[in-house]
């Protein structure tokens, strides 16, 4: 289990991994949206999938390790998983809630982009991995 983890640790593969998670949580709310189209006084939800993304990649400048409870989490360990949440309410285009149908559509196209490019990174990974056990050299 710590030769899978180190061998893992050193490639994309995790970071692929929490693309892949916040991939499928922002489908999940534009589904939400979608299927609540004409519900009255529904309010829209998002996920911030590039700032999370952004705080994974980026390492900050300092980081911190909690011996205590009550201590206050610094650097990546401050990051917070992401998640599903109302952004402030935008204006009512349907006349029954603020849930913009073409808005919502283009959010799936793109999620679902982002989605197939991370399961094409995620198996390139895996192959360069095999071709590496197997002392493969070249494609």
């Amino acid at each position: 289990m710590l030769v899978r983890n180190l061998i893992f640790d050193r490639t994309r593969i995790p970071l692929l991994n929490k693309a892949l998670n916040v991939s499928a949580l922002r489908n999940r709310a534009i589904s939400n949206n979608i299927a609540n189209i004409n519900t009255v006084n529904y309010k829209r939800k998002e996920v911030d999938f590039a700032s999370y993304l952004r705080s994974q990649v980026v390492k900050p400048t300092i980081s911190g390790k909690r011996t205590d409870g009550r201590h206050m989490l610094i650097g990546n360990v401050a990051q917070k998983a992401p998640r599903i949440y109302q952004p402030d309410p935008g204006p009512n285009v349907s006349g029954v809630n603020n849930v913009d149908i073409d808005m919502e559509m283009s959010a799936l196209a793109e999620n679902h982009l982002l989605y197939n490019i991370s399961i094409r990174l995620i198996a390139g990974a895996f192959q360069g991995i095999r071709k590496s056990i197997s002392g493969q050299v070249r494609a």
